[in-house]
């Protein structure tokens, strides 16, 4: 699989982002986790979502508040 600027790039097969993975919010500038991800008609998935338009992130290492971030605001960390 390819991949560009963090995150893969998007193929169809790719599965990205995932439920349990890290990443960097941009918009944000905080690392979390990924927990729920939600396409564009609203419904929620635990894992597999085809075209996620919005995923749920804990914040890593620090008791925040979860938030919804944009797909595209996300990049892989490792």
């Amino acid at each position: 699989m390819t991949t560009t600027a963090g995150g893969p790039a998007s193929t169809g097969a790719s599965s990205w982002p995932a439920v349990g993975i890290r990443v960097l919010d941009t918009g944000t500038g905080r690392v979390a986790v990924v927990l729920l991800l939600r396409d564009a008609s609203g419904k929620v998935y635990t894992e597999g979502a085809g075209r996620p338009a919005r995923a749920l992130l804990r914040c890593e290492g620090r008791r925040e508040p979860r938030w919804w971030a944009e797909v595209g605001d996300l990049r892989s960390v490792r």
